[in-house]
């Protein structure tokens, strides 16, 4: 799969790094990305046929323990579905729930994405999402930093009172997760995709100098952050 990784200014105007590429960042951050051609480009759910059925129904019929049945005919019908379920259970995807309200049983962005590492030629999605509209409040002891994502995206707060060193890991085929290490603490996460975020961080120290950066990662864990930033607490 490709990830883009897409580093923002936090004057929120530009952006500085974009897919495999590296810059410095209070130190030396490096990202790369692995891509390759497309397998399996298109949302899939119950009642479509097609090519990309075909694809996944062949990869899914290599594994008995996913799709016992091993039948291959290009229709996505309940056989097709409950591999497509026992998939994202194995990869901790999702578990419950229906097509419709947490995409459990059908192929959405994440299903799709961790289908095509799986098959070694991923692309789809590639394009990060935007981090707009930073604002900052501060108290004493507490912080609420808010932001909108340009698409549904998961959101992220780190903060630490010396400043933050990022990094990045990779796999033995040199596959990046595209998610990041940051040093500091982890605001407030929920793991849920919205456009709106708020983070509140509180227990903090008066009048102290805090670093932070704010992160935002899609469906396809294409990432964006921001360059490391600080706010002072109130006294």
């Amino acid at each position: 799969m490709k990830n883009t990784i897409k580093l923002q200014s936090n004057s929120w105007g530009g952006t500085y790094l974009v897919g495999i590429t590296s810059a410095f960042v209070m130190l030396a951050v490096m990202f790369v990305a692995h891509s390759a051609s497309a397998a399996i480009s298109s949302q899939l759910d119950l009642g479509d046929r097609g090519a990309e059925v075909t694809e996944l129904q062949t990869y899914l019929a290599a594994n008995p323990s996913l799709y016992p049945s091993g039948l291959v005919t290009g229709y996505y019908g309940q056989l097709t579905k409950a591999g497509v379920e026992r998939f994202q259970t194995l990869h901790g995807i999702i578990s419950q729930g229906t097509p419709a309200s947490t995409g459990y049983g059908r192929v959405g962005p994440r299903t799709m994405a961790a289908l095509n590492v799986r098959l070694g030629s991923p692309i789809g999605d590639v394009h990060a999402p935007s981090i707009k509209s930073v604002s900052i409040s501060t108290g004493s002891n507490s912080a609420s930093i808010a932001w909108t994502a340009s698409e549904m995206a998961r959101g992220k707060v780190y903060y630490s009172t010396s400043p933050l060193r990022i990094s990045n890991s990779f796999d033995v085929t040199g596959f990046s997760s595209g998610d990041i290490g940051v040093t500091g603490t982890l605001g407030a996460y929920d793991g849920i995709a919205r456009v709106n975020h708020l983070v509140n961080v509180s227990g903090l120290t008066p009048n102290t100098t805090y670093y932070y950066l704010v992160e935002v990662l899609d469906a396809s864990n294409n990432l964006s952050i921001t360059t490391p930033n600080y706010f002072v607490t109130a006294q």
